[in-house]
């Protein structure tokens, strides 16, 4: 029988994979939106290049490094890779770096939630590799999104919908959690 769940380690990082053996659709309402959109994924699929959960995992290690410990969720058996062109369009369209900050209630964290909806819901039946970053560094924590193209991990800090590579200015540290 196969796993639903495996948490193993690599290095010190601690890695959880889900594998999706059977999907789980609750029951719904009839909705010709719903209808219309299936058929529109049935007959217009996406044909990005594919990555496996295997292959994320090692632009995640190689990224964020092995050697401390930090946890990484991957939600999928595979992904699409989404290039910086492509997410530059998404961000370009999106409006939550346009919300007001609120310390506490409207922070960073708020932020990567919001733009992950929002980047997942513009991207629906696409599978993109899009996530989250939670990290630290001497003088503060922060969340943002990240996006792998299929060579890198980019992060996207979306309060101002910049894409730079990890390791820059502000954008280093030590990872808490990481999600795709």
């Amino acid at each position: 029988m196969r796993k639903q769940v495996e948490v193993k380690k690599r290095g010190k990082v601690v890695i959880i994979r889900f594998y999706k053996r059977k999907t789980y659709e609750p029951e719904r309402k009839p909705s010709v939106k719903r209808f219309l959109r299936k058929m529109k994924a049935i007959l217009f699929p996406c044909r990005a290049i594919e990555i496996t959960a295997e292959q994320l995992e090692d632009l995640i290690l190689k990224t964020f490094g092995s050697d401390y410990e930090y946890h990484v969720l991957i939600s999928d058996e595979k992904f699409r890779i989404i290039t910086k062109d492509q997410m530059q369009q998404l961000l370009k369209e999106d409006d939550t770096d346009t919300l007001p900050y609120i310390w506490t209630y409207g922070d960073c964290d708020d932020f990567s939630d919001v733009l992950l909806g929002q980047l997942t819901r513009k991207t629906w039946n696409q599978g993109f590799a899009i996530g989250q970053l939670w990290y630290f560094n001497p003088r503060f924590g922060h969340a943002v999104n990240l996006f792998c193209d299929g060579e890198k991990i980019w992060v996207v800090e979306p309060q101002n919908d910049q894409i730079m590579e990890w390791g820059t200015g502000d954008y280093s540290g030590k990872a808490f959690m990481v999600k795709f």
